[in-house]
């Protein structure tokens, strides 16, 4: 008879340890995504095609040594390519792959996912004020909602994939949103309001000079 034994690893202690190097040298990724996010990395290469270190620095107005870090690191963790591997660190050019492009690089596709990064640095910054609210019982203080210019997670999500395919998945909501009088929506806690917007462009024809949408 099998009890289980067979599927537990042999050393918990070990395994237990590997789990938290992985998700360790994850975390340290995103930040890694933060920063080409924040500072446009990948958008220029996008955008711009190829370059070298010294170029993508010209290119976002960056200081050229951390900009080689940076893609060097990116290239040895497969995000990047690099077109020479053995020449000079400043005679290579980089290169975003296109199938990446759409996660890494286009705020507006549902693919979008470079804002892992700015979330996960956002998460991070309370967590000596969390410390101590488990320490006290007290609440830790507000975080501002988001970093400067940080993108929306959901929009592209929102405005791609509400209106034109989820809600009309659910005939009774798809039909009373179409039809007269119009609907009343109330949109709580989903963020900064895409919900509503994408809505409001799917079902335009429902609205009418009485009709409210509510983002909370």
């Amino acid at each position: 008879m099998n009890d289980g034994s067979s599927s537990r690893p042999a050393d918990p202690a070990a395994a237990l340890s590997e789990r938290l190097f992985r998700d360790m040298v994850g975390a340290l990724e995103l930040y890694t995504v933060y920063l080409g996010e924040r500072l446009g990395l990948y958008r220029a290469l996008d955008s711009g095609g190829p370059a070298t270190s010294s170029e993508l620095a010209e290119r976002t107005g960056t200081a050229e040594r951390y900009i080689r870090e940076w893609l060097e690191h990116h290239a040895a963790s497969g995000l990047l390519e690099v077109d020479d591997q053995a020449a000079a660190p400043l005679a290579r050019r980089y290169r975003l792959p296109e199938a990446y492009a759409p996660v890494l690089a286009h705020p507006d596709d549902v693919r979008y996912r470079a804002f892992h990064g700015v979330e996960m640095a956002r998460a991070a910054r309370g967590l000596p004020e969390l410390a101590e609210a488990f320490r006290t019982g007290t609440a830790p203080p507000a975080l501002p909602w988001a970093p400067e210019g940080r993108p929306d997670y959901n929009r592209a999500t929102f405005l791609g994939l509400l209106g034109t395919e989820w809600l009309p998945a659910i005939p009774d909501v798809h039909e009373r949103l179409r039809r007269e009088p119009p609907a009343r929506v109330a949109d709580l806690a989903c963020g900064a309001g895409w919900s509503s917007i994408a809505m409001a462009q799917a079902y335009r024809s429902s609205r009418s000079p009485g009709s409210t949408w509510i983002p909370t």
